[in-house]
């Protein structure tokens, strides 16, 4: 009977709870890399968003609302605001006058509540826009 047990092949009990142990951390560590690609997957779905607002506000000034000095914010949904800032631009400009075009800074702000933090997208351009002639139109 001795001998029988001799030739018998099998795992041990020891064999079997470190197979379990190192299938267990490997299972922790699966769903952790899961669980971070999902959560960036997200993050980088409210960035597209928000990219894609700040683009079309930034196309809307200088043509839907016109070009002057200031700032101008409001809701786009229940997740997402913006604000949007006019400024005048003379760095390497010609002399306005000469031209006859005022150049302004616009820079369009999309801002959303994430996980843990505010977060933001900022998209900036430089547009031109005619002098109104002196007097008035």
């Amino acid at each position: 009977m001795n001998r029988a047990m001799k030739n018998q092949r099998g795992f041990s009990l020891l064999e079997v709870l470190v197979a379990f142990a190192i299938l267990g951390v490997s299972l922790g560590v699966l769903l952790q890399v899961f669980a971070t690609g999902l959560r960036n997957a997200g993050m980088a779905d409210d960035y597209t968003r928000a990219t894609l607002y700040a683009e079309s506000i930034l196309v809307a000034y200088g043509r839907e609302t016109p070009l002057g000095e200031g700032v101008r914010e409001g809701p786009i949904n229940d997740r997402f605001s913006w604000r949007g800032t006019v400024s005048a631009y003379a760095e390497d400009m010609p002399d306005p006058e000469k031209t006859r075009m005022q150049a302004y800074r616009v820079s369009v702000e999309v801002f959303w509540r994430g996980l843990m933090q505010t977060r933001s997208v900022m998209l900036e351009t430089v547009r031109l826009a005619p002098l109104e002639p002196p007097g008035g139109r």
